[in-house]
């Protein structure tokens, strides 16, 4: 163990965790954080999404003269009763995964520092970090991992209305945009209000029933919209889920407010045709801006394209606020128009973290080298080598791949 390691600590027991909420919150506005670095989300998703699934809280923290200057909220949890996996704290859907860190010379060292520990000290066959944003210290150490099982590049959009703000009045920044599918902002919603009357509102967080019942909405459209493209999350069928959404929707009205908390409250805007919820969008701020959380819209109002309407509205929202807007990851389309193309990446890796897991890694992989072999004798030439040998030369790869490669502590 490196002597950095001694001045982190990893948090388990979740009275430990609500104790750091004052530190963690005075944290969280000097080091300008993410909304779901707040101290108030992550709790959330601990009560929730963790702990109703049986996951084993793992918070990397660090003090510096006893002031509280980096949280790494994570989890573990066990598959097939055999392999242990780290993964953020989260809503285990499409956030991104950020250090709170206070910002300064030594940054990128305590990140190094916290990823050591997390590697070393959490006692994971496996590390799966989702949604990793380049621009972070934490990328190059995750993208650098050992052994990974899954590297992925994955767009994501931010329209700059902070600085669009400032240059156009809202119409003006419109008619700069051109069209989205041949149609200029406002068109869809004008278009619309030929069938009916057109409404969008912002719900109130103390109208606990109508939060309620507009999650399930979406929930249900984007359920349907996911088996018709056959683009599914584990999340979409889970009512921990929806019991975080909810929760976090209406956790103004159950806390006492801080500064943390009431500058992270989620949003829901809701639009409506002949007062019929057709599409919702659930969205909040942070200290960077607005990020886009969720939206779902009724398919059978496709037509007239209410979720597009209801991300206008959310873009409007924040541009008179003179806000960015985070689309979060994907590469639709309207986020692309939306931003001008305004494009960054993030990188979703899980690695291999001990030698258990390089058991569970070869154990999955041999039948597919076999099947591999089998069909490669099916095709071999007569003059090849005979079988016996050809399976044996495979064979003698694939342990030779099994020993060379170094195992991880």
């Amino acid at each position: 163990m490196k002597h950095t390691d001694s001045q982190y600590e990893i948090i388990t027991d979740e009275n430990a965790l609500r104790a750091l909420q004052a530190d963690w919150d005075e944290l969280w506005v000097r080091a300008r954080g993410f909304h779901n670095q707040s101290f108030d989300f992550c709790w959330i998703a601990w009560e929730q999404i963790a702990k109703p699934n049986g996951r084993s809280l793992r918070c990397i923290v660090r003090r510096d003269a006893g002031r509280l200057v980096m949280v790494w909220p994570l989890v573990t949890y066990r598959r097939w009763f055999l392999w242990t996996y780290l993964i953020p704290l989260s809503p285990e859907s499409a956030d991104y995964s950020r250090v709170l860190v206070e910002d300064g010379a030594h940054t990128a060292a305590w990140v190094e520092d916290a990823w050591r520990v997390a590697r070393t000290r959490c006692g994971a066959d496996f590390i799966h970090m989702p949604y990793v944003p380049e621009d972070t210290a934490l990328c190059g150490l995750v993208a650098n991992a050992n052994r990974p099982v899954i590297r992925e590049r994955v767009d994501a959009y931010t329209a700059q209305l902070g600085t669009e703000s400032r240059r156009y009045d809202w119409q003006g920044f419109c008619d700069s945009l051109g069209t989205l599918h041949k149609k200029k902002p406002g068109k869809a919603e004008q278009r619309m209000s030929k069938a009916g009357k057109v409404d969008v509102l912002l719900v109130d967080p103390f109208d606990t029933v109508r939060i309620a019942e507009s999650v399930d909405a979406m929930l249900d459209w984007k359920h349907s919209w996911g088996s018709r493209v056959n683009k599914r999350g584990h999340w979409l069928d889970s009512a921990h889920y929806r019991n975080f959404l909810v929760a976090w929707l209406t956790s103004g009205t159950t806390t006492t407010p801080t500064a943390a908390s009431t500058a992270t409250l989620a949003r829901l805007l809701v639009v409506t045709l002949d007062d019929r919820p057709v599409a919702v969008n659930i969205f909040c701020t942070d200290t960077r801006g607005v990020s886009g959380i969720i939206s779902g819209f009724d398919p059978d109002c496709s037509k007239w394209s209410p979720g597009l309407i209801g991300v206008e509205h959310v873009a409007r929202w924040a541009f008179e606020r003179q806000l960015d807007f985070d689309f979060g990851t994907g590469s639709e389309h309207f986020k692309a128009f939306w931003s001008r193309g305004n494009l960054s990446n993030c990188w979703t890796v899980q690695s291999v973290n001990s030698w258990w897991g390089r058991v569970a890694l070869d154990v999955r992989r041999f039948p597919r080298a076999f099947l591999a072999t089998v069909r490669a004798l099916a095709r071999r030439d007569p003059e090849q080598p005979r079988v016996d040998d050809a399976s044996t030369s495979r064979l003698a790869t694939l342990s030779q791949y099994a020993q060379t490669d170094n195992p991880m502590p």
